[in-house]
């Protein structure tokens, strides 16, 4: 009894919590406070006028201090600021660190470090120390001008305000107010946000009902045969949320999920028996079970008895493995009959279409195409048999994709008879429980046995590119995970490949190479361990390209150890220098990197640095940067800032570059781990500095990589406006994505020697003027220094390449 007291004793301390707000017209309406770097840097809360008058903001104070006078922190509006009707402020610690993060500026700072910002000065009449919110809990309130409480919320473990307080997110995601104009003093009123949005309020659909208060201790079982439907309610949030709650159901299934640290986690599926459903179609008949680590000793068929907490992971509402009880009270009882299901294409329609189902036992109506072939973790995707217009292309990440569904193996540690499957098959027979797994409705088949595959014929082989006189060839090739067998960092992470398989493994690639991409003069690479590596492949590639590739490699500070590296043709290109070029963020990138210089509060930006090779290709300068950008790896939204501040930086190397010599040759390759038109690619090729050379590529055909089913480009190869003169033609040659991981290890075939297809442009050197040829006047080797195929001496006092071949000096080339 002595927490409900304590609580009701803290809520005292702030009058009105109980009521509507003293005055509605200015509401919280999102807030950021777990950030992927710095809170004192990053965090930000949103406020709007949902009012029909100018509300005047001076002297209104945001703190996060529920007694006057205590020790957390509180800022007021400045003289003079007011916000109109509809209108919205985001008051942000710096403006440094919000604009690192989403590119623009805030409308106030706490901490002065931009004057072009209005300041938030400090009241200390409220509070004394510094604004911060605590990432486990904590309370965000706006009071007015004369101290009465505008609006309050609390979350994580702060039942101070709302109780239940709203859950707690990931670094990266805030919380936001939605409807912006719902305040039922509950936490229903807030739902978590993958993609933070400040200054854009959420104005769309109906308030939420408010959470209960969760159940005192002596009075928290309700009746066995309340409906599963009841527990999940008709809403993304279980109106039963934080409580503990008895309930019995059939088992429908069962799904092992192993993560990077291979630790195998399980959920159970249970759904009401024939003749306890609610009978309401808005909400679902089924519920995830989480049992941790412990496999629960159930069998489909199962009538199970669950007494556990309802919590909510990241969109799915499940029963906590903490304090759970099964009992099987008797076996053999058939299982419902699956709902069968046709999802719409819109995203937000998706979702709303899936979530009264969630949990629930669902099928297709008969025959379903692949759209995303069988990956290693035991999926695969695919789409309603009667869909046209495939593959889907995701340009955005607001693109309508909500048609597909993946298709997950009831483990995903052990594939067993699961089918391997690629892009074109049609399987029928797919049913099971629909789970919400990393941001995706998905479909856990049960059964193997029952799937029926019809497979499609292989298509034509792409043929490689026939260059003409005067042209050159520009490719990209991920090697995925190309590693030795040595364990180099002692984690688990890290790849450990037989002898036999790294030879096997080298073998594909340079199939790939030599017969689909015409030993290019340039191949970019990413996702290797180490130089040896491609001094291996150099070797196997020198009889069938009839040239060893020029090898560029500088090791990286990437955790794993894999970098990026530039293969040349030496009979063409001649290799100047190469750097790695490094930078620092105010971004908490947890990158250690010893070349890195970086001010205090600064990390290393790239654990894997932009390799910038200068080299002469037939007589002309090229500067080539092979990139490697931050993946999504730790949730979309909260590595994007990484993602978008590594392309400002290269673009702005770009406009240094074409600064000095508007007509230099910039090629900027990669895998930037982006869509084609995200803010990321979107920052890379501001101010047309760069254009991507992919997307002249017809769009049923542009894409390089597929994600749970859906295609998308994110690779590319951009070129400064005078190489984009000389573009010939573009092509991605689809070897890769579209098909099995199973075909990587069967030498037969030319697949899968990696997960992304291989992208190669053409350019026409003819359209570009070449440097005067010298008179051969023989050179001492004595300055000189060695390449691949000659030596070079660069004159640095007049910016001056010579080129050198046999002892002569046949080409020079100026540096403006």
């Amino acid at each position: 009894m002595k927490c409900w007291i304590g609580l009701l004793v803290g809520l005292v301390l702030l009058p009105g919590f109980w009521g509507q707000v003293a005055d509605g017209r200015i509401l919280l309406t999102e807030i950021y406070y777990a950030t992927p770097g710095e809170d004192t840097q990053q965090e930000w809360v949103e406020i709007a006028n949902v009012g029909t008058a100018v509300y005047p903001l001076a002297g209104v104070t945001l703190t996060d201090e529920e007694q006057p006078g205590g020790r957390e922190g509180a800022v007021q509006f400045p003289e003079g600021a007011v916000l109109a009707p509809g209108a919205v402020v985001v008051v942000a610690q710096t403006a440094v660190g919000f604009r690192a993060l989403f590119g623009f500026d805030p409308d106030y700072e706490m901490v002065d470090t931009d004057t072009a910002v209005p300041d938030m000065p400090p009241n200390p009449n409220r509070a004394t120390g510094p604004f911060v919110l605590n990432n486990g809990g904590d309370e965000v309130i706006l009071l007015a001008a004369d101290g009465r409480l505008l609006d309050a919320v609390s979350y994580g473990d702060s039942a101070l305000v709302l109780n239940p307080a709203i859950p707690g997110v990931y670094p990266g995601q805030s919380i936001a107010r939605i409807p912006a104009y719902c305040d039922g003093d509950t936490a229903a009123d807030w739902q978590p946000q993958t993609t933070p949005t400040p200054g854009q309020i959420h104005t769309g659909g109906d308030c939420a009902a408010a959470l209960p208060l969760p159940t005192p201790p002596a009075n928290d079982l309700p009746p066995i045969g309340v409906p599963i439907g009841a527990i999940q309610g008709s809403g993304s949030i279980s109106p039963r949320f934080n409580e503990v709650v008895t309930f019995r159901g059939v088992v429908t299934g069962l799904y092992a999920d192993r993560n990077a640290a291979g630790i195998t986690y399980y959920t159970l599926f249970v759904q009401d028996r024939l003749g306890d459903e609610d009978g309401d179609p808005a909400t679902s008949d089924g519920m995830a079970v989480f049992s941790g680590r412990q496999r629960p000793s159930v069998q489909m068929g199962d009538q199970v008895q669950v007494r556990g907490r309802v919590t909510e992971f990241f969109g799915l509402t499940e029963i906590d493995d903490s304090g759970l009880q099964i009992t099987v009270e008797a076996s053999g009882l058939p299982l419902p009959e699956p709902v069968i299901i046709a999802p719409p294409a819109d995203n937000a329609a998706q979702a709303a279409y899936f979530e009264p189902l969630e949990g629930m036992r669902v099928a297709f109506a008969g025959e379903t195409q692949v759209v995303g072939a069988t990956f290693s973790g035991c999926s695969f995707a695919v789409v309603d048999g009667a869909v046209t217009g495939l593959p889907l292309v995701r340009q955005q990440a607001a693109d309508p994709i909500g048609q597909i569904v993946p298709i997950l193996h009831t483990s995903d540690v052990d594939c067993g008879a699961f089918p391997h499957v690629k892009t074109g098959d049609r399987v029928a027979g797919l049913a099971g429980p629909l789970i919400y797994h990393f941001d995706q409705f998905k479909l856990v088949q049960q059964e193997t046995e029952v799937l029926r595959v019809t497979a499609v014929s292989y298509p034509p082989l792409p043929p490689p590119p026939s260059l003409a006189d005067g042209q050159i060839s520009i490719a990209l090739f991920n090697l995925e995970n190309h590693f030795d067998a040595f364990d180099d960092t002692g984690l688990a992470e890290e790849p450990k490949p037989t002898p036999a398989e790294i030879s096997h493994k080298e073998a594909k690639i340079a199939r790939q190479i030599v017969e689909f991409l015409g030993c290019p003069t340039l191949l970019g690479v990413q996702e290797v361990e180490n130089k040896t590596l491609l001094l291996a492949l150099a070797q196997t590639l020198a009889e069938p390209c009839g040239f060893v590739y020029e090898v560029t490699h500088r090791e990286s500070a990437d955790i794993r150890g894999i970098d990026v590296a530039l293969l040349s043709d030496p009979r063409r290109v001649v290799v100047h220098s190469a750097a790695l070029r490094q930078t620092c963020t105010l971004l908490d990138t947890g990158i250690t990197d010893a070349t890195a210089d970086c001010p205090a509060g600064q990390q290393p930006l790239f654990s894997r640095p932009p390799l910038a090779v200068e080299v002469v290709v037939d007589g002309r300068p090229f500067t080539v940067i092979v990139n490697h950008f931050k993946s999504k790896r730790g949730g979309e939204a909260e590595t994007a800032p990484q993602r978008l501040a590594q392309a400002q930086f290269l673009n702005d190397l770009a406009a240094d570059w074409l600064a000095a010599d508007p007509q230099a040759r910039l090629v900027v390759m990669g895998d930037f781990n982006d869509y084609e038109l995200s803010p990321t690619l979107q920052a890379l090729t501001a101010d047309g500095r760069l254009a991507n050379a992919l997307s002249t590529i017809p769009l049923p055909a542009r894409y390089s990589f597929v994600f749970s089913g859906a295609a998308q480009l994110i690779d590319g190869i951009l070129l400064s406006p005078a190489l984009a003169d000389a573009l010939a033609y573009a092509t991605i040659q689809h070897l890769n994505a579209d098909y099995p991981d199973a075909l990587a290890a069967d030498t037969a075939v030319p697949y899968q020697a990696t997960d992304h297809d291989l992208a190669l442009v053409v350019l026409n050197l003819t359209e570009m003027p070449a440097p005067p040829l010298m008179d051969s006047t023989p050179i001492a080797p004595t300055p000189v220094n060695e390449t691949g195929n000659g030596r070079w001496l660069w004159l640095s006092g007049v910016g001056m390449l010579v080129i050198v071949v046999g002892g002569t000096a046949v080409w020079l080339v100026r540096r403006k």
